[in-house]
């Protein structure tokens, strides 16, 4: 399947048509016509479940539960499926254009990527939060695609080894550590490292009056010791805290997650949650916990020892605790640290070359959606060579989401691909 690239002047002969490969039976009016119906329900029904989690995660990170959060959530989640719909008809219509146009001259990559660009620009006009999840959700689907269809011996060994993947991560989340501590902006990540001294004076234990004691009128803050960590309470107290958080969290999103997945069948089959909550990823939730508390740890030990907090703190502390994803080794979990690292790095640029104008220029014209747009092309792209390399999110979010078309034309492609080799 790798090699179906290499045989498209061969697929594309007189005898293969656009019709041939993505819509048998119908002609480019009539097959438009239907994708721009299907794909409505396809969209919602895709983005529906994920408008729920993201309302749940409002609702946790509020603390509260309110028609705003709920008109939030479904405000994205209809333009998260707007622009899903986009997409796909912009690919199912402009792929018909330009084999009317080109025929047998298609050129090899740009001509399953290219159909879907004038829809991937709508990302322009999205809400920040479609901008930013899809972004990164269209990133993990090509850094997993990239991994796991390369051939060369090297990669190869280093998808299969769990001990690769720990120390490749200790170093992304070294780089997290490294950046996030030097930047303003602040990215989501599963740590966050202390910025600011938070610990405030520490008043002494009150003295017996008598005659001898000597009186301070000046009340001077030397005379008030501090902790040289920068939390503001005590050390164990800090750190259960934040194992305590993303517990909640890890739980709040398997529960969700495990919810949605049963909740159409929960009626006929009561039974249906009980096997999901035994499928939940437990070793994932304990994975973020331990992440977080071993980040914390190091800090606080680092900071003890030497009397004082340095940034480079963040950076050890970051690399020491990357040893907990041997718990869940996961391409999810990897491709989102890789994302937070990349972004982390752009802010980083950015703030530092505040007086470059071309960069400062891009950066307003919303990194996120550039990303969207160069990186969904390449995703059409890899659901007609490389299917078996993507995720299942990715080719549930790709078939559902275009009404079965990219899987209808994927298989066309592959069978015309065997029949030219």
């Amino acid at each position: 399947m790798s090699a179906i690239s290499k045989y498209w002047y061969e697929i594309v002969t007189p005898a293969v048509t656009c019709e041939s490969l993505t819509h048998p039976g119908l002609t480019c009016g009539e097959n438009l016509g239907i994708q721009l119906r299907k794909t409505v329900p396809g969209n919602l029904q895709f983005f529906g479940p994920i408008s729920v989690l993201r309302m749940v995660l409002l609702m946790y990170t509020r603390n509260q539960v309110s028609w705003a959060v709920v008109l939030q959530a479904l405000y994205e989640c209809g333009m998260a499926a707007l622009n899903g719909w986009f997409v796909s008809n912009s690919w199912t219509a402009m792929f018909c254009v330009l084999y009317r146009l080109l025929g047998q001259r298609f050129v090899n990559n740009w001509s399953v990527s290219l159909p879907a660009l004038a829809g991937t620009l709508a990302m322009f006009w999205m809400p920040p939060y479609v901008k930013m999840s899809h972004s990164r959700a269209i990133f993990n689907v090509f850094l997993e695609c990239w991994i796991k269809s390369r051939e060369h011996w090297l990669l190869e060994w280093a998808r299969e080894s769990k001990t690769a993947g720990t120390v490749a991560f200790m170093g992304i989340s070294a780089a997290i550590g490294y950046f996030a501590q030097r930047t303003k902006l602040v990215e989501f990540w599963f740590f966050s490292p202390l910025k600011k001294n938070l610990n405030p004076p520490v008043d002494p234990a009150p003295e017996p009056c008598s005659s001898t004691t000597p009186i301070n009128p000046t009340n001077t803050p030397a005379a008030f010791p501090q902790k040289s960590c920068y939390h503001r309470h005590a050390c164990y107290r800090y750190i259960l805290d934040g194992m305590k958080t993303c517990f909640t969290f890890g739980m709040v999103l398997e529960l969700a997650r495990k919810l949605i997945a049963v909740a159409p069948v929960l009626r006929k089959q009561p039974s249906a949650l009980l096997s999901a909550l035994a499928r939940m990823r437990y070793k994932f939730v304990a994975f973020l916990t331990l992440y977080n508390g071993l980040f914390r740890l190091a800090t606080c030990i680092l900071a003890r020892t030497r009397g004082k907090v340095i940034p480079e703190d963040s950076t050890l502390a970051g690399f020491i605790s990357g040893l907990t994803y041997a718990l869940s080794p996961n391409y999810n979990v990897f491709n989102l640290a890789v994302a937070a690292m990349l972004q982390n790095v752009w802010n980083f640029t950015v703030e530092r070359n505040s007086k470059v104008q071309w960069l400062q220029r891009i950066n307003s014209w919303s990194l996120a959606s550039i990303v969207w747009v160069f990186l969904m092309n390449y995703n059409m792209y890899s659901r007609a060579y490389y299917p078996y390399a993507m995720s299942k999110f990715a080719l549930k979010f790709t078939d559902i989401c275009s009404a079965a078309q990219a899987r209808v034309a994927s298989k066309n492609l592959a069978k015309f691909a065997m029949g030219a080799s």
